[in-house]
């Protein structure tokens, strides 16, 4: 199964590829904007080029399955200037579906944000609930979606999408304003503070990213069907709830600073995700205080190298 992972070293991608190449019969192939791969040699990569039409059906013809987890932007950064998730999300998202419906690619997994696509509830959301996003990063999610149905109907295109809550975990990169569980674990150990937008009464999901590379081999074992799922953890806690956890974790003291509230954040989001579970069994979340326990170990032993 020839496999393609878009966005490969990016945090998600990086344990997604390690765990793919635990699979018998998968062949990997990987894509970014760097020039380089973060697996050096191990694995065939290419810079890849949205606007290259050519360029793309050569790259991703004889394809079984595409992983697609690039995204040019996070919440905050289109919030003042929403066309920029026009330019650099939507219009190469449409041109790759162009070239793998002709190619006859069997299925694009699609990395979303459940955080962002349905918007403020005061209730845990499945995946049918109402969504109401009400910032250009989540519209832009939901749009890209919506095209994924189209390219279903037209060319029969199978598609997963994955509405991913709060990622965290060893080695994520927060220099792009992302990752609230390791920015706040980086704060720790450099400056014994943390800074919350609001109140910390925001509330969240947050799912450790091994467990969300394993969640992602669904795609493998349906490459004849179409979902929708919400890719969450058991783990939903207020802000505040999650800097407990971490005094319970971690060795520093700090201090907690409130700031005005960010108008991207969304206020509440409690997660269904029983839909994706059931398609594993017996499926076992890592454990809050495990998961922020070992990303605190990664960071501290980074530092002190």
């Amino acid at each position: 199964m020839k496999v393609a992972v878009i966005g490969s070293n990016g945090f998600i991608g990086r344990n997604l590829v390690e765990r793919l190449a635990n699979e018998n019969g998968v062949q990997l192939f990987l894509f970014g904007r760097s020039e380089h791969s973060h697996f050096a040699n191990n694995y065939p990569y290419k810079k890849i080029n949205f606007s290259d039409r050519e360029q793309l059906l050569a790259d991703f013809k004889g394809m079984d399955l595409v992983y697609h987890l690039a995204s040019e932007t996070i919440p905050a950064t289109s919030w003042e200037n929403p066309g920029i998730e026009i330019e650099k999300n939507l219009v190469p998202f449409i041109n790759l579906l162009e070239v793998i419906a002709q190619l006859k690619v069997k299925k694009i997994a699609f990395v979303s944000s459940a955080g962002t696509v349905y918007g403020p509830s005061n209730n845990k959301v499945h995946e049918e609930s109402h969504k109401q996003p009400f910032s250009p990063y989540g519209i832009m999610k939901l749009t890209m979606e919506n095209f994924l149905n189209y390219y279903q109907a037209k060319y029969g295109l199978h598609f997963d999408i994955y509405r991913v809550s709060n990622v965290y975990g060893e080695g994520q990169d927060t220099g792009k304003g992302l990752g609230i569980i390791n920015t706040f674990l980086e704060k720790i150990l450099k400056e014994n503070k943390v800074k919350v937008f609001g109140d910390g009464k925001n509330t969240r999901n947050y799912i450790y990213v091994k467990d969300v590379a394993e969640l992602f081999c669904w795609s493998l074992m349906s490459p004849e069907t179409s979902g929708t799922y919400n890719v969450s953890s058991n783990s939903t806690l207020s802000i505040n709830g999650l800097i407990d956890v971490m005094k319970q974790e971690v060795t520093e003291n700090f201090e907690v600073n409130y700031e005005p509230v960010r108008q991207s954040d969304n206020s509440f989001i409690d997660l269904d995700n029983t839909k994706l579970l059931s398609r594993f069994g017996n499926f076992k979340f890592t454990d809050i205080h495990q998961g922020i326990a070992k990303t605190y170990k990664a960071l501290k032993n980074k530092n002190s190298n």
